[in-house]
């Protein structure tokens, strides 16, 4: 549906639907799942609808929670239907549809009928960011007539290590049990690499404990299920080269030294959080444009984006997640050509005792696996 018509407000705009809280992304949604949804012109929102398919007949309308300029929250109501979602304002103003689209959770199904044994298991992500929007998950269902005892170990296929035991007990045949892991073991971001899930398991109606003793006596696993663990994501989602000479950190500039690294893209070409945290820092400056400053979970660093086309779609003290889009690719402020002028400055942006550090190693990591 188009935003076309005669209307006292603005329709709002709409840039991207993200899921918040304990949720495992917009294709993985269940009822009462928290969406937020980033755009512009968004504080006359009163509605939001979920489209589903074409046509108005599955149409489903939730309140809209907290409108802000830049953005505004919804539960997903129980008797939606999975496509994209539209924002009303209360004099019925329309925004075109989202190009996100999200969709429920199927994991029941999708392991009711996957090849195997007793015990289907499967990962929700094969690929998964630390403090990103999808956690390191897996889901396992038991098949059959009968509950049967299930411990899920996740070792580092690197060296062995184990990371993390969940002990299930008694798992009843045709409900699904999720097994989720933060990224952390014992108060520290684990290291980047590949982990495995392994699920053991006792006979079908054995007494509880009889899976617990299989892992601790290194029976083979029931079934082993891999992802590649990451703890930065590239933040230009787009074609992008890496700027030389005066985009380098440390060349020289009128008002001091150059103190990020440039990342050249087409303006409008989207943004992300290379690391999750916190917003401490959000405004427009004569040489940086609209620029956006995020306190770097699990981190005593600080990450600066600027140039940015439009002001960046976070509050100050918004909670970001690894891979969250944040903005799109300007050429605000003092900047020649469409690009990000990307800081890391490790100890906070300008904090006491905080300094920039060149980033463009780390920039041609994330972008080299992510």
């Amino acid at each position: 549906m188009g935003s076309g018509g005669a209307y006292a407000t603005t329709p709002a705009r709409i840039a991207a639907v993200t899921c918040r809280g304990a949720c495992d992304g917009i294709d993985r949604v269940s009822p009462g799942t928290l969406l937020r949804i980033t755009g512009s012109r968004m504080a006359a929102v009163d509605r939001v609808v979920f489209l589903g398919a074409d046509g108005a007949a599955d149409d489903v309308t939730a309140p809209a929670l907290r409108p802000k300029a830049r953005r505004v929250d919804v539960r997903v109501p129980a008797n939606a239907r999975g496509g994209p979602v539209q924002l009303l304002n209360s004099d019925g103003a329309p925004s075109d549809a989202s190009r996100d689209v999200i969709a429920f959770d199927t994991s029941a199904q999708d392991l009711a009928s996957a090849p195997g044994g007793p015990i289907a298991a499967k990962v929700n992500a094969t690929k998964v960011f630390f403090d990103g929007s999808r956690t390191a998950s897996l889901d396992l269902l038991v098949r059959g007539g009968a509950p049967i005892d299930v411990v899920v170990e996740l070792l580092r296929t690197s060296d062995g290590a184990s990371i993390g035991q969940w002990p299930l007990g008694q798992v009843p045949p045709g409900q699904v049990k999720r097994v989720s892991w933060t990224g952390s073991s014992g108060g520290k971001v684990q290291p980047e690499g590949r982990y495995e899930f392994r699920v053991y398991s006792g006979q079908p109606g054995a007494a509880a404990g009889t899976a617990a003793r299989a892992a601790q006596s290194s029976s083979p696993p029931a079934v082993t299920e891999s992802f590649l663990f990451l703890d930065h994501q590239f933040p230009v989602r787009g074609a992008h080269e890496f700027g030389m000479g005066a985009g380098r950190f440390g060349a020289g500039r009128d008002y001091g030294g150059h103190q990020g690294q440039d990342v050249f893209a087409a303006c409008g070409t989207p943004l992300v959080a290379a690391r999750g945290g916190t917003v401490r820092w959000k405004a427009f400056q004569g040489n940086a444009g609209n620029y956006v400053v995020i306190d770097g979970a699990g981190t005593d660093a600080d990450y600066a984006y600027m140039h940015l086309r439009d002001p960046a779609l976070l509050e100050k003290g918004d909670r970001v997640r690894t891979g969250q889009l944040i903005g799109y690719v300007g050429q605000t402020g003092r900047a020649s050509g469409c690009h990000l002028h990307f800081e890391y400055w490790q100890g906070g942006w300008y904090r006491s005792g905080g300094a920039p550090v060149d980033p463009l190693p780390l920039l041609q990591a994330w972008d080299a696996q992510s």
